[in-house]
């Protein structure tokens, strides 16, 4: 017996199924699609996480200028990190948080020594004092990158860098550096780069050198 074919074709929409007659296809049913509402606290994170790159930002493209060639994979996500953690401890954003960060763990400031800065005594708080103590007797070169932003840390001023140089043989020293004046809201975060120097030049050897974040005593 010959099977009957139907020529009845619905159109239009039925509940959640609109019928369609397409060349690709041909006449068939399709589901309505779902349209997805962001909630409240995933347009929250989405917002804070965007705040956290661009903070972020100000300073992975500072420290990558002021160490051309010394970041791996791993430090931008670091950087971000710290303001993550901030927000999840109900903080305010700030740069405090990022004192003794290494720019990267496998060539740590500590495999040279120890450093700290410090306010020199009884003068303005752009004078700062680099106390070192170094694990041998090899001539460094010392290089402090200042970041200074608003308290949004959103708005950068003008970065400063400045340099000194250990002397060979000496391993404790203080090295003396005279950044301009900012407003005490500014909010300021400090990058020492050592590098290791031979004749007085560096070596460029990527074991010879050393990025670390470090907040003034």
């Amino acid at each position: 017996m010959a099977k009957a074919r139907s020529i009845v074709k619905l159109s239009g929409t039925i509940g959640d199924i609109t019928f369609v007659d397409s060349n690709a296809y041909g006449f068939h049913g399709r589901k309505k699609r779902t349209v997805w509402k962001k909630s409240e606290g995933m347009i929250s994170s989405s917002t804070h996480q965007t705040q956290a790159n661009l903070m972020a930002k100000i300073i992975f493209d500072a420290v990558n200028e002021f160490a051309p060639g010394f970041k791996n994979g791993k430090f931008w996500s670091r950087l971000v990190s710290v303001f993550r953690q901030q927000k999840k401890a109900n903080q305010v954003y700030n740069y405090a948080g990022f004192n003794g960060l290494e720019m990267r763990l496998d060539y740590p400031s500590s495999k040279k020594g120890r450093f700290t800065l410090y306010h020199k005594k009884e003068q303005i708080k752009c004078a700062i004092e680099l106390n070192y103590y170094l694990n041998n007797t090899t001539a460094y070169k010392l290089s402090l990158l200042r970041i200074a932003a608003d308290e949004t840390l959103l708005i950068p001023y003008a970065i400063e860098k400045l340099a000194g140089v250990t002397k060979e043989g000496e391993k404790t020293g203080t090295l003396h550096f005279q950044f301009t004046a900012l407003q005490e809201t500014v909010q300021v975060l400090y990058v020492l780069y050592c590098e290791q120097l031979k004749n007085g030049k560096p070596t460029g050897l990527i074991s010879g050198k050393s990025v670390v974040f470090l907040k003034v005593s």
